[in-house]
């Protein structure tokens, strides 16, 4: 229960973390937002290093670690920008749609097959962000959508290559080489973009932004432990569900009938997938005693 617990308390540093972001954009841009992101994230585990005995870093595929960091710094980038200017809800929901992404990416890079089941799923979800675009409004597939859209898209080719680099590399190998690249890869863009002055009300909001980010990473990271992914991630959907009442909080908005419709259909899109990716794993598991 207590695993339960603070799975749904990651959910909501997520849905916080990203109020905070939709915030800081007036007071600083989405280069500097998404450079002190990862760079306290990758100040967290400096201590952890030394605390978990200072596990092994090296690594046989520097490439592959940079291509995962390459696309973890899109999809927050991505994220960021789509924040200015669509629901926190909104975004949300569309990039907790990475889960249907990654059959199609394993389908045309890997020749995987897409089982009957994992295509329900993946229709169910597509539905839900046709509902959460919402066809009816003037700003249909308007770019902000489409981003928070690609964001989804990145963070599925960053789990594909997470799912490639377990076979040879620990998980704080991966964790630390993540974090060392995004770093180093939003320091540059947030240069190409130039320093600007951040009053300090900004400079509340990023270090309230890093908090939270780190805060929800570190639940994350404590409960897959114990818990099996899938079920993790399926009540990370619950990060939508705050962001509907964080959005009535702060910005008095009241979801439309569009926008539920199109959180329940990504939801169950992605709880279809996670039951079936979990039956796959028992069964495996069952053959392999």
């Amino acid at each position: 229960m207590l695993n339960i617990i603070m799975t749904i308390l990651a959910g909501f540093l997520y849905s916080l973390m990203s109020v905070l972001i939709k915030m800081a954009n007036g007071y600083a841009n989405e280069s500097s937002v998404t450079f002190f992101r990862f760079f306290s994230s990758l100040m967290i585990l400096v201590p952890l290093y030394f605390v978990g005995g200072k596990p092994k870093i090296g690594t046989k595929v520097p490439l592959l670690h940079l291509l995962r960091g390459f696309f973890g710094f899109l999809m927050f980038t991505l994220y960021t920008i789509s924040l200015q200017f669509i629901p926190v809800e909104n975004a949300l929901a569309l990039n907790s749609a990475y889960p249907f992404f990654i059959p199609i990416i394993l389908l045309v890079f890997f020749k995987e097959k897409i089982e009957k089941t994992v295509l329900l799923g993946i229709t169910l979800g597509f539905l839900g962000v046709y509902f959460t675009i919402n066809p009816t409004s003037i700003d249909y597939l308007n770019f902000a959508s489409i981003l928070a859209l690609l964001s989804a898209v990145c963070s599925a080719a960053s789990n594909v290559l997470i799912r490639t680099l377990r076979r040879t590399e620990d998980s704080f190998t991966i964790i630390f080489y993540f974090f060392l690249f995004s770093t180093v890869i939003s320091f540059f863009y947030m240069i190409s973009n130039g320093i600007e002055y951040i009053s300090f009300k900004g400079i509340l909001l990023i270090l309230g932004i890093a908090l939270t980010s780190v805060g929800s990473q570190q639940l994350l990271s404590y409960v897959l432990k114990y818990m099996h992914p899938n079920m993790v991630s399926s009540l990370m959907y619950s990060s939508v569900i705050f962001g509907f009442m964080l959005s009535w909080i702060f910005w008095h908005k009241v979801p439309s009938i569009s926008q539920v419709l199109g959180v329940i259909f990504i939801a169950g899109g992605g709880l279809v997938i996670f039951r079936k990716q979990g039956t796959d794993s028992k069964h495996s598991s069952d053959h392999s005693l």
